[in-house]
């Protein structure tokens, strides 16, 4: 009886680990697919599809839109690209001491969340504009951040970690589909003038 109920509070704790990965791997996209579309019309000079905020283009011509000639979009891409490095090598070497890559993660989340804060900060305080794709980007690094407390130490069995695998492989692959045309429209539609209608 014991034995059966501390099997089933380890399968649910393990599950909900999986779900807490999983959303943060979607998340980690959105933020990647807002960094990558911001590089992009950063290095074009495309105009930004700024949405219900107006600022995009005040943010970008502002002091704070490169670090040392960087643009700072490239930084975000780093940023969602190590984040997702890491979800996915802790479920290919899952023994390989979990709870220093769980510290880890929520450490570097915590570091992109000061980051977001701070920039949001400085759009409200300094340049008095916002940019849709930065508040994105900074409400995905708080979800990441808030997230990677909930995710949990504990390590999957071989069995179970190659078929997160799996599931990963077609997250990647329903990601860069579904971006790819969505960011496809986007700079379509910005640099062409059109309206495009679905």
């Amino acid at each position: 009886m014991v034995k059966n109920d501390m099997r089933r509070t380890k399968k649910i704790s393990l599950r909900r680990m999986t779900l807490v990965r999983r959303a943060m791997l979607w998340t980690a996209f959105v933020g990647l697919f807002a960094s990558i579309y911001l590089f992009i019309t950063y290095v074009t000079g495309t105009p930004i599809a700024c949405g219900i905020v107006s600022g995009c283009e005040l943010v970008r011509a502002s002091k704070w839109a490169y670090t040392f000639g960087i643009p700072r979009p490239l930084l975000g891409i780093i940023f969602y690209l190590f984040v997702i490095f890491l979800l996915v090598v802790r479920v290919y070497a899952p023994k390989h001491r979990p709870r220093f890559w769980t510290t880890f993660t929520i450490l570097v989340t915590g570091i992109g969340f000061v980051e977001s804060v701070y920039l949001t900060l400085v759009q409200w305080l300094d340049i008095k504009a916002f940019c849709t794709w930065c508040l994105t980007s900074a409400a995905v690094a708080t979800l990441l951040f808030f997230l990677s407390f909930f995710e949990g130490k504990k390590d999957l069995e071989k069995s179970a970690a190659l078929h997160e695998l799996k599931i990963i492989f077609f997250m990647f692959l329903a990601a860069i589909i579904v971006g790819g045309f969505a960011m496809w429209m986007l700079l379509m539609h910005e640099s062409q003038g059109l309206i495009l209608k679905i």
